[in-house]
Parts: C-alpha cells; structure tokens; sequence
C-alpha cells in the first residue's frame, strides 16, 4: 500500500472500485467468501461502490454486486441453500450441445477423404499428418455454457433486478475477448452496452478448450482472462481511489506448509497443468500489479488471495461446482484471516478513504485452518460420483 501522492486531494468517501478477477468456477465461489468477509469487518457498502469489474467467473460475482445483491445474501445461498440458489432452478454450466457435434459430424467425408489423400500420396512425414483433417470435425470447445446466461438471467427476473447495463446504479464492465480480433472487449463501455449483463457474462465465462465461443452481435466471444487476469487498468481510468481486487489464483507453494502432496510430478496431467496455469496467469497478474503501483502510486490496491501454501484451492479443479460450500467457507476464512493479520497497515490505508474497521470480533481470533491433506482415491471417486449425479439432475 502507498501513501496518497500529495497532488491528488481526497474526498470524504474516495472513489471506491471492485474487481473480481477470474478463476472459474471456483474462483467465484472464493471472490463471494471473500467478499462476506470484507462485509463482515468493513463500514463498507459492496452493493453500493463507484465501479466494478467481473472477469471470467468473476464476471458472475461482480453483476450481482451490482445489480443489488448483497454478500451476505450469496454467502448464505451458496453455503446453505440447495440445487436452488436464491429460489431459481440452476441450470447445467455443463451442457454437451449435441446440436453442434451433429453439425461437425457433417465434416467426417471430407474430413476422411483429406487423410486418404494424405495417406496415398506419399507426402506423409508421420501418422500426425493423417490425423490432422479429423481435428475440424472436434467442436472450438467441449461444451456450451449457455446455462451460465441462462440462470443469471433467470435470477435478474425473479428479483426484479436489472439486465441492462445503462439501467445499473454505478458502471459495471464484463470482459470479455474478441476471437477473430484478438483484442479485449469490456462490455457495459460506450461502444458495448446493447448486449444484455447476462449475455455479457456468459461471453467472459466461455474458458476456451472447455466452452465454445459465444456469438454476439455478430462476434464471437472467448473467456476476459485470455489478455489479463484482473484488469485493475479499467478501474484506474475510471479514476479510482482505491482498487478492492480478489484474486483467487495462486500457484502452490509445494513443500513450504505440511501438505503431504509430494511432487506435483508424481500426480496426473491435471495437477500440473493445474499448477502451470495458475503460474502463468498468477506471473502475468503480479507483473501488472507491479506497473499499476509504479505508475499510479496515488492509487490504493487492497488484494485479497489465497496464500501459496492453500491446499483447498489448489486441489480442486477451477470448474468444480459440487464443493460450493466449502469452498466459499473457505474464502471467509482465508479472507478474515488476510485481513486480522494485516489490519493495522490495512486501518491507515483505508481511513484515507473513509472506510473503516467494524469493530467486529472476527477479527481478534481466527480459528488456524486444519492441514489440508490430499484426498484418499476413495474420496475422489466419491466425489466424482457426486458431480456426475449432480450434473444429471440440474441438466433435468
């Protein structure tokens, strides 16, 4: 945290932004513990801040923040409500999209026609290069996440809420990337506000491999944390004060706590492609972060993230929905506790801004968390099992 640069006068209440960075499914689920923990301890309003910014399934928490709901509300729901978040039956964020594969089907002749090509012609270096033709017939992603757009769709119509960006108490951006362009798209801006909040957040959630691009307007659309993790940038063009951004991942710090995980080496291809990507995104956010507080230092950041050494977001894959409640528990917890250990520094920095400490007693003693260790191959199976069930009965 830097000190306010004297050529930048203060008001009573700075102006205040929210951004919630992207992470999946998971992640989502941390940013709302997150976000019920800064509820909680700060004489702060989350529904009612100046500006906010979604990636990814961070896209999710922000438009509900700004549409009305409050953290405690998706805290509660999450952590105690069933199949049914908020009374709206959840639809399936995994949706095979048969329509589609029928589609490519239609590719397989002239698919088959260009390996035989291949295979007679003589041109044929290795088997890769007769295989080659039948990769247009895969669909650009597994599965369709139109349950995304679906639900919260659904959910802004039960309550009365909003799906119009210009109708929003204070400005929200979802990111979102242009596939053909390459070029990040913040939807709710000048020059994207005709799609609706729903549609908006279907596009930033489209992970690329797992979820097919969305088509809007006559574009198609890829997951916002394609180009940047958080883009705290947008916050500070808006001309922010002070930045509360929730990251939710962080590389595993193997060997520095009492995990007994052993070398990521000796797990599955998930574990360490799990572990690379939480790498590269977690390298190109600090990266940022480093050129934000040289560039701006009369801007204030407070960043919420797990430590290196939490298991519990590690071990579960980013799109893994069935630990719901756990994992938004855990984001609370990781939160009160970021926050107890840093609140005198935090306390300075805040006050600046007009917000301060509740005089709330979570903060004076956080229970330790437990040693996570990894899950027996039972446990896995079991929960396996569970997400398959899971999955069939929201699909219904």
């Amino acid at each position: 945290m830097k000190p306010a640069a004297k050529g930048r006068s203060r008001r009573k209440r700075s102006k205040i932004a929210l951004v919630c960075a992207g992470g999946g499914v998971t992640g989502a689920l941390y940013e709302i513990g997150c976000l019920k923990a800064l509820d909680e301890t700060l004489d702060l309003d989350l529904t009612n801040l100046d500006f906010y910014v979604g990636v990814s399934g961070g896209a999710f928490v922000a438009s509900l923040l700004a549409s009305g709901f409050g953290p405690g509300e998706m805290y509660r729901e999450i952590t105690t409500g069933g199949a049914s978040p908020f009374g709206v039956p959840a639809a399936a964020i995994f949706r095979l999209g048969v329509a589609e594969y029928a589609r490519r089907a239609l590719r397989l002749p002239s698919a088959a026609f260009k390996a035989a090509q291949a295979l007679f012609s003589g041109d044929t270096s290795s088997p890769r290069d007769i295989f080659l033709p039948f990769l247009e017939v895969i669909p650009p992603g597994l599965l369709d996440n139109s349950g995304v757009e679906e639900f919260l769709r659904n959910l802004l119509e039960r309550f009365n809420k909003t799906n119009d960006f210009d109708a929003l108490h204070a400005p929200l951006r979802i990111i979102a990337v242009d596939l053909d362009r390459g070029e990040t798209v913040a939807f709710g801006d000048s020059k994207h506000r005709t799609v609706s909040v729903s549609e908006a957040v279907q596009a930033s959630t489209a992970l690329p491999g797992l979820y097919r691009p969305v088509h809007l307007k006559g574009r198609d659309y890829v997951d916002g944390g394609v180009t940047k993790t958080a883009h705290i940038n947008l916050a500070i063009r808006q001309g922010a004060d002070l930045v509360i951004c929730i990251n939710p991942l962080v590389p595993i710090l193997n060997g520095a706590s009492r995990s007994s995980l052993g070398p990521l080496s000796s797990h599955g291809v998930d574990t360490v492609l799990g572990q690379v990507l939480r790498i590269l995104i977690h390298g190109r956010f600090e990266y940022g972060m480093d050129r934000y507080r040289t560039e701006h230092p009369e801007v204030d950041i407070l960043l919420l993230e797990p430590t290196r050494d939490d298991l519990t977001m590690f071990r579960y894959d980013i799109m893994r929905y069935s630990a719901r409640k756990a994992l938004t528990r855990h984001g609370r917890m990781s939160a009160l506790e970021t926050l107890r250990h840093r609140k005198t520094s935090l306390a300075q920095t805040l006050a600046r801004h007009g917000v301060r400490f509740k005089h709330a007693p979570l903060l004076n003693r956080v229970p330790e968390r437990p040693a996570e260790e990894h899950k027996a191959q039972s446990a896995q199976a079991l929960a396996a099992s569970l997400d398959v069930l899971e999955r069939s009965l929201a699909a219904r």
